[in-house]
């Protein structure tokens, strides 16, 4: 019984609805109405007194994280979402991206081009294809294989919030697949989950610009790479993945599917979201996609919709780089500032400097002292000439008369050892006839 004991308490996934249709066809076809994106829609009220408040896929589900609590933190950022409503979570939502924006994040990544650069100018391969050349591979065939079959039933007003939570869910894909440079990596599953409301905070939109404004505003909060070219760029890769149909939509949310099978609990997403999503997509009408992407390209975000005050953040870190480039001169100037504060000034007596500004008489008086100095100056230097010539000619006779002493003192010298000898042998012969006289 191993497997019991190792089996977690309670719940371990999520509790499908009563109701829903299967079988190997469609019961259901799809209807043709067209959707206002730029137009707000209204959300199907919550009955809460006999079903409790809604999210995932269609807001189909509740009571799932009642059940699950050890498992919550792990996958959404919502507290107890199953007592708060959609208006609730949202407003926390908000708050939570305003609190942890990062200025000096943000600003290090404004400055720091090289940082994002390599990102914005990464041009990912679904810009080469157009939706006829798109092919599902293997592994994507096998995964479409172990979805289920079934139906469902969404009025208008649901539908509008599916494409809304669809488009947020992209460009989170989106942002993974370009900043991975399309090399996904072990954050990717942490990338995705993060940076869609939809995903992380359980949360419905009833407006296009309301999901751009809090896509990009969570990209410029939580990722690595913070960088508002860059999450411009990611909303026209959106517009790019929804053009290309619901084939190439598929291929996305395929992977997101496997990035949070292997990354527990992650996988509550694919049970909440994901798997339905992708038995969804497969039914949905190119036109109404491309509809969808038409209008994101339309719609235009600014910084002051961020609420971020990033235009004032920018405009301040520009002024305190100003004033440091300001205050820090190049070599260059530093030495055109001392020669320019050097010519303003003069040498006098003391070696002492007096400025510009100082008394005019004693400027007058030390330009005399200068000229004057300038005329003995070029005296000294031909004094000094002469006497340097009159100084070589007395050199020269000096050493004549040296070498003629040094001549006559040889002489000297020889004839004094001359007459020492002779002296000496004078003295011997005395001796030798002193000794004589003795001996006789």
């Amino acid at each position: 019984m191993l497997t019991t004991l190792l089996a977690p308490h309670g719940a371990t996934g999520v509790k499908k609805p009563i109701i829903e249709v299967i079988g190997e066809e469609s019961t259901v076809d799809e209807e043709e109405e067209e959707f206002d994106w730029m137009y707000e829609q209204a959300l199907p009220d919550e009955n809460i007194v006999t079903a409790g408040h809604k999210y995932g896929f269609g807001n189909n589900t509740t009571g799932v994280f009642t059940s699950l609590q050890s498992e919550l933190k792990g996958v959404v950022d919502v507290d107890d979402p199953d007592n708060k409503s959609v208006s609730h979570r949202r407003e926390e939502r908000i708050t939570q991206e305003l609190s942890l924006f990062d200025e000096d994040h943000y600003l290090a990544d404004y400055f720091d081009v090289d940082t994002a650069q390599q990102c914005v100018e990464f041009i990912p391969e679904f810009y080469s294809i157009t939706s006829d050349e798109v092919e599902l591979s293997y592994q994507e065939k096998e995964d479409m294989l172990k979805l289920p079959r079934k139906d469902h039933l969404l009025d208008k007003g649901t539908k509008s919030m599916v494409y809304l939570g669809l488009a947020d869910i992209l460009y989170a894909w989106c942002f993974n697949h370009r900043v991975t440079l399309g090399e996904n990596c072990v954050e990717s599953a942490w990338n995705i989950a993060k940076l869609s409301s939809t995903l992380s905070w359980l949360d419905s939109f009833t407006h296009l610009k309301d999901v751009a404004i809090s896509s990009v505003r969570r990209s410029l909060a939580f990722p690595l790479v913070r960088n508002w070219q860059l999450s411009q760029e990611v909303l026209k890769d959106t517009a790019q993945i929804l053009t290309l149909g619901r084939k190439k939509v598929l291929q996305c949310l395929l992977e997101i599917q496997r990035f949070f099978n292997l990354s527990e609990p992650r996988y509550l997403l694919n049970q909440l979201y994901i798997t339905d999503y992708c038995v969804w997509v497969q039914k949905v009408k190119d036109n109404k996609l491309i509809s969808l992407a038409d209008s994101l390209k339309k719609l235009k975000v600014t910084k002051s919709d961020m609420c971020l005050d990033l235009e004032d953040l920018e405009a301040a870190a520009h002024l305190v780089l100003e004033e440091e480039e300001e205050n820090v001169l190049s070599p260059e100037e530093n030495i055109n500032n001392v020669v320019t504060d050097l010519s303003g000034l003069t040498i006098i007596e003391n070696g002492a400097a007096l400025g510009e500004n100082d008394n005019e008489e004693a400027v007058v008086e030390d330009a005399v002292i200068t000229s004057t100095r300038e005329g003995l100056s070029h005296l000294s230097d031909s004094d000094s000439s002469s006497s340097e010539s009159d100084s070589e000619d007395d050199s020269d006779e000096e050493s004549d008369s040296s070498d003629s002493s040094d001549d006559d003192s040889s002489d000297d010298d020889d004839s004094e050892r001359e007459d020492s000898s002779s002296d000496s042998s004078e003295l011997d012969s005395d001796d030798d006839t002193l000794s004589e006289n003795d001996e006789e």
